[in-house]
C-alpha cells in the first residue's frame, strides 16, 4: 500500500491524502474540471506505478535493435542509380 503525500514546494508545506480527502483537478482558465476523492487517486497511482513496472519487465526481455553495417555504394552503383534515376524521370509525363 502507498503512502501518498500533497506537496506545495513554494510554501514546503507537505500532508498525506487520505481517503476521506478530495484532489480538485481545475483549468489553467481556473474552471472546476472534477472532484476525484482520495482513494480514487490512491488507485490511480498504484495502477500507473504497476504498469511502470510491467513495462520496465518487458524492455528488459526485449533486445536492443542490431545496427547493420552500411554498404558502401561503389561507383559502378553510383552510375547505375543515376542511369536508373534518369530513366524513371523520362517516363513520367510532362
Amino acid at each position: 500500500m502507498l503512502a501518498l503525500h500533497i506537496c506545495f514546494r513554494h510554501l514546503g508545506i507537505r500532508w498525506p491524502l487520505h481517503e476521506q480527502d478530495d484532489v480538485e483537478v481545475w483549468t489553467i482558465d481556473h474552471k472546476l474540471i472534477a472532484t476525484l476523492p482520495g482513494r480514487l487517486m490512491r488507485h490511480l497511482v498504484e495502477l500507473h506505478l504497476g504498469s511502470a513496472v510491467i513495462q520496465g519487465e518487458i524492455q528488459a526481455l526485449v533486445r536492443p535493435p542490431v545496427k547493420m553495417p552500411s554498404r558502401k555504394i561503389l561507383p559502378l552503383d553510383r552510375q547505375r542509380r543515376t542511369t536508373l534515376r534518369q530513366q524513371r524521370r523520362s517516363r513520367r509525363p510532362p
